[in-house]
């Protein structure tokens, strides 16, 4: 295990493949095993690595999307297809992949402030194919945390108004959730009171409940403030109700200095696992519903190390953005960054 007397921030990219759960850090430091649904990677049956045969990401410079193989050990592979924008679409901000071949991208602009969703798949060869708007996909907001449940008839995602100047969410943050049905393009929404960031947005494999982690952002010295009282909740999305507070709780953030980076509900609907960061650690843990959380591994550090998780999955496709206790990516550490300027780190995705 490699170490390196470096400050760094955590920065989630997660089920970059369906059998992989990574968490990337700025500087990579160490690499350790991790639990995943209560599981560590020894308990975990059924891992099965897949190469994936095209790699999708979203242009910042030339086009919408690009789709290329993967890097091999004699090159970084080669562009398949170049998507050029559609219309006033704005930036590619996520892609996300679904069941069934299925892909979205989330394209945002900030003047006029609005997003569009967009559907297509991939042909055999790699080709993007069947591009178009999504019913009712179309809102006067920025989009982030994208997930898509297993029959693939809904899609989660936080939305966020625009700041006045640049393409960054504004603040106060304010928790909000919304429901997409897919075929039909009608929608609902939760909300939380007060100054909150939502998270960690995904479904349960029932397709009806939807697993989420809020925080209270609280303000603190400087520039930057605090996220606290971070909690994982489900809710079933077929009840009534519109609190994201209303659903139940499936872990609490303990007390103490200890900061919650990540919590993250399992398919089942009622276990998880998550991490977080103390002076003197990095703990790896897993809960249930109804039960205090279980450490399953503790990461000595010293003040000022960054320590590299790979966290592995027994192997099923949350088809979710999980970037985070802020979809934004404005939550590191257990600090809300005011002066962020941009998405989460979902801006590319996998075929298989």
């Amino acid at each position: 295990m490699r170490r390196e007397s470096e400050p760094v921030s955590w920065r989630f990219q997660r089920w970059a493949a369906p059998a992989a759960l990574a968490v990337l850090v700025a500087a990579a430091i160490a690499t350790v095993g991790a639990t995943v649904g209560g599981k560590t990677p020894q308990e975990a049956e059924g891992f099965l690595y897949r190469a994936p045969r095209f790699l999708l990401t979203a242009g910042r410079q030339g086009p919408w999307i690009e789709v290329r193989t993967p890097p091999t050990v004699n090159g970084p592979g080669h562009v398949v297809d170049a998507v050029p924008p559609p219309d006033s679409a704005g930036a590619v901000q996520e892609i996300l992949a679904g069941p069934g071949g299925r892909f979205v991208a989330v394209a945002s602009r900030n003047d006029p402030c609005e997003t569009r969703l967009f559907r297509f798949r991939l042909t055999g060869d790699g080709h993007v194919s069947g591009l178009a708007p999504m019913r009712g996909g179309t809102t006067p907001a920025l989009v982030a945390g994208l997930a898509m449940n297993r029959q693939g008839d809904r899609l989660a995602y936080t939305t966020a108004p625009c700041a006045p100047r640049g393409s960054a969410a504004a603040n106060p943050p304010r928790a909000a959730l919304t429901v997409l049905e897919t075929a039909t393009g009608d929608r609902r929404g939760w909300s939380a009171a007060g100054p909150s960031v939502i998270g960690e947005i995904v479904w349960a494999r029932d397709g009806r409940t939807l697993g989420y982690a809020t925080g209270d952002v609280v303000p603190g010295a400087g520039q930057d403030a605090a996220v606290r009282n971070v909690t994982v909740r489900a809710t079933d999305t077929r009840d009534g109700g519109s609190g994201l507070r209303e659903g139940r709780v499936l872990f609490r953030a303990p007390g103490g200095p200890a900061a919650v980076s990540s919590a993250v509900m399992s398919p089942d609907g009622r276990t998880g696992h998550g991490l977080l960061r103390r002076p003197d650690a990095v703990v790896l843990f897993a809960f249930t519903e109804g039960k205090p959380m279980r450490v399953t591994q503790t990461i000595s550090r010293k003040p000022g190390e960054g320590v590299a998780i790979a966290l592995v999955s027994s192997g099923e496709p949350p088809y979710a953005c999980l970037n985070g206790l802020d979809a934004f990516g404005r939550a590191v550490d257990g600090a809300f960054r005011t002066t962020f300027s941009g998405f989460g780190h979902c801006d590319s995705a996998t075929a298989y």
